[in-house]
């Protein structure tokens, strides 16, 4: 069997190669609030003001906060409590949404750092960088969104064409 001769690429399109080449980093297709601090802060101001996204410090205790929770969802605050953004099935997990949250957030810090202390998803709902100990009005039972599901969907898509 013969070897192809190398061929060399031409300089001036050897920067469009080498970005067809390299692995699949292209936040193009992140959500475009992950890479925008402004646009997310936007959204996150929305969901604020919409549905309630709080606890501003998830950490304090917050009772006036999940009282009100949990008397516009006809809970106990307690049970409020447990309706968090981290068990919502709008709370993006996947790895390709934590790459894209980690890209966003660049080199200004330690993005897997900054991920995992925040514990950082992505809400589908109001499109933002959202913290999983947090909640809304829009909360959804069923969650996090861990990207599992959707692949599955796609294998058993794949296996019955």
């Amino acid at each position: 069997m013969a070897t192809q001769p190398s061929r060399s690429v031409p300089s001036r399109y050897q920067g469009a190669m080498d970005q067809m080449m390299k692995e699949d980093t292209d936040t193009s297709k992140c959500p475009l609030p992950t890479q925008d601090i402004t646009l997310n802060l936007k959204n996150r101001a929305k969901a604020i003001t919409t549905a309630a996204y709080g606890p501003e410090n998830p950490a304090l205790p917050n009772e006036a906060y999940w009282k009100r929770m949990g008397d516009e969802w006809d809970v106990s605050a307690e049970d409020a409590k447990k309706s968090r953004c981290g068990n919502c099935a709008a709370f993006n997990v996947s790895d390709s949404i934590k790459q894209c949250i980690a890209d966003g957030i660049g080199n200004d810090a330690d993005p897997a750092d900054v991920i995992k202390l925040a514990d950082l998803g992505y809400c589908e709902i109001f499109d933002f960088k959202c913290a999983a100990s947090r909640s809304c009005r829009a909360w959804v039972v069923g969650g996090p969104n861990t990207g599992e599901a959707k692949d599955e969907d796609e294998e058993m898509e794949r296996e019955t064409n």
